[in-house]
This record gives C-alpha cells, structure tokens and sequence, in this order.
C-alpha cells in the first residue's frame, strides 16, 4: 500500500476507495462493494484499529527508502509499466483479525467474542483475475537505483550487492504471502468470488542513468546467480529469471534497467509470525489521549 505506510484511519481509507471508484482504471463495482462493507463495519464497532499490511515490513523492506524523494516516480513508473504488462490492477485486499489485549480493549467500545476486531488493509502492486482457469495472479515490484547504491554505499564489494538484492527477494517474497493471505480473507468476506487458485509474482528492477554502473551490477548478480537462486528459496521464491538489459526514456533521460523475475510459494508460518509480531507490537506502544496510536496506528 503506497499511500499508507502502516498508518490509515477507517474514514480515510473510505474516502480513498471513494475517489477511487470514480477512476476508469479501478474496479468500480468492487470499490462500491468494498466500501459499503466498511461503513457497515464502522457502524458495527464504530472506533477500530486500522493496519497497513506493509506495517511490520517497513523496518526491513528498505521500500521506504526507495520510494521517498526523486526515487519515487521511479517506483511508481516502474510498477506502472508491470501492471500495463500484466494487465492487473490495484485492490485493497482485507481481513478482520481479532486480539485480547489490555490496550486494545480499553480503547475499545465494542468487542465481541471473538474479540476486538483488527482492520488489516493491504494493496499489492497488481491483481489480476482470469475467469476461465478460475485463478487470480498477485504482482508485487521492488526497483533499486544503482546509481544512488554506488554513490552512497560504503563497501563497493560485490557482497554489498547481493545482500541487498536478497534483501528484496525477502521482503517482496514475505508481502506476497500477505496478500494471499488477505486474497483469501477477502473472499471470506464475500467481496471477491469464484476464485480457485492463486500465484504470486514477484519482480526485482535495478535501475541506473549510468549504463556502465547496469552493466557492472549485472555481471555480479549473474555470476552470482546460482546462490542466490539458492538463498531465495529460504524465502519461499522460485524459478528466479535474469531478464536483459532494457531501455526506457523518462524526463529526459535514458534509464536503464534490468529484471530478477521470481514466483513464490504461500507459507502459513510467515503468516502466523506476522500476525505474532503485530499483536505485540500493538500491545507495547503506548496510546496518547488524542486518539493516536502511537505513530503508526489510528482509532476511529
């Protein structure tokens, strides 16, 4: 979720959805759907914790720091241009998740037995559907601007690369499982039907103006390519493909760029260690009596 780096309000994310639904490119009648069972959910319980599935990856994912400044159009270029290739589109996906915790409640109204109720709100770099194999496709895209790794990277070593390139693999490997998992709750929900089966995709794009800086980074990652392969699979990727060097011409210059392709598998593990994680987290900060969940969270 680019617009929401672990921190929403409900009342935002319904007015998102609403000026959302109004875009020729979004599924309106899903935005509508959506946006209905929000309401409804705000009439139920009225004040709720709302959390950006990207919440507990921020820390790690080094996304933040990609996406802040001049590297943001890049990010948002470049995910662009997948979703045109891919013929997919942005959904929020969600989950209701429930947690008894003495913070929780006290800021609560309405719990049931369940519960008190989590919003979990998250939005992959692409979906899409194919009706007839009855089949949705997750896309998520993390880019890398070389010229800023060469330029403010200590260690020019090829090690420093690699580590970064994993870290990535990594990062976009655990959000992809997040999102089936939140696919998965949103049919639950009755938002999205007649789904049989669900593939993730994950891309790596390194980036440079410089061309000689795209050739230098290639030639590390391809003689390297076998461990990572490797590597990758402790983080649930696979059939990981080193895609040429590609040109394209964006405010006036020439970028250049290449791909690291790669499916995931859905680990139920990663799942229940996120859900661990943020569960303890919430229970560890510290409400202030405006309202704010420390600074990543807000109450309705």
């Amino acid at each position: 979720m680019s617009n929401h780096w672990g921190v929403t309000t409900l009342d935002d994310l319904i007015r998102k959805i609403d000026k959302k639904a109004s875009s020729p490119n979004n599924d309106n009648s899903y935005l509508k759907k959506l946006n209905e069972f929000l309401k409804d959910i705000k009439n139920k319980y009225g004040k709720i914790l709302t959390v950006a599935a990207t919440f507990l990856l921020e820390g790690f994912n080094e996304k933040g720091e990609i996406r802040l400044g001049k590297n943001k159009e890049f990010a948002e270029y470049f995910e662009n241009m997948e979703r045109l290739r891919t013929k997919s589109k942005q959904y929020y996906l969600i989950s209701l998740e429930y947690h008894n915790g003495y913070l929780i409640e006290y800021y609560y109204d309405k719990c049931d037995k369940k519960g008190c109720p989590i919003l979990m709100v998250g939005e992959p770099d692409g979906l899409n559907f194919e009706d007839k194999m009855n089949k949705a496709k997750i896309y998520e895209i993390k880019s890398f601007n070389l010229s800023d790794f060469y330029t403010k990277s200590k260690s020019k070593e090829d090690e420093s690369l690699i580590k970064k390139v994993l870290n990535r693999v990594r990062t976009t490997s655990t959000q992809l499982t997040i999102y089936q998992y939140l696919l998965k709750k949103t049919k639950e929900l009755g938002l999205i039907e007649n789904i049989g089966g669900i593939e993730s995709y994950g891309s790596i794009i390194l980036y440079s103006t410089d061309i000689e800086r795209l050739y230098d980074a290639r030639r590390i990652i391809k003689q390297n390519f076998n461990r990572i392969i490797s590597d990758s699979h402790k983080y649930d990727a696979y059939n990981l493909e080193l895609r040429d060097e590609e040109t394209t011409y964006m405010n006036g210059r020439n970028i250049y760029y290449f791909k690291i392709d790669f499916r995931t598998e859905y680990n139920q593990k990663t799942i229940s260690t996120y859900l661990n994680n943020l569960y303890v987290s919430l229970e560890s900060l510290k409400l202030k009596d405006n309202g704010i969940y420390k600074d990543f969270l807000y109450f309705e």
